[in-house]
């Protein structure tokens, strides 16, 4: 098999995973939410009042700009607060950890690591800070 099959059998094994099909489920239910897309539309339009407002330069009213910052963050707020809006964010952050042990595993092989043996290391020894990191030699 080529890297390419390879690729694909990833990609069809992704889409067959829970964590996918659920994140697909939440897109479809926030698709579907009226309430959640109204809001979603309003925010967008605040955002391109704020565009216009902050366009004009010296001219721009720095008040309208707060109150249309303060706008957009409460009804921010509101939709991260919604149902499906959070069952959403649930599921996309199931797919991001999935995304990032695939790309750390992927890594390892890059470093000559055994595919069918070698592992992540934790992360509770991670510092954040690459110079101190050991590898996972």
């Amino acid at each position: 098999m080529g890297i390419e099959s390879a690729l694909r059998e990833l990609g069809k094994e992704i889409q067959k995973d829970e964590r996918f099909i659920a994140l697909q489920a939440a897109a479809t239910a926030n698709d579907g939410d009226q309430e959640l897309q109204n809001k979603m539309q309003e925010m967008q339009l605040i955002s391109l009042k704020y565009q216009q407002e902050a366009g004009k330069g010296e001219e721009a009213s720095q008040d309208k700009i707060a109150e249309l910052q303060e706008e957009y963050q409460k009804l921010y707020s509101t939709i991260m607060e919604m149902e499906n809006m959070q069952k959403y964010s649930a599921a996309a952050s199931e797919m991001e950890q999935m995304a990032q042990y695939i790309s750390g595993m992927i890594g390892l092989f890059f470093d000559g690591q055994d595919p069918e043996t070698c592992e992540l290391p934790q992360d509770d020894g991670c510092t954040h800070n690459c110079s101190t990191c050991g590898g996972c030699h």
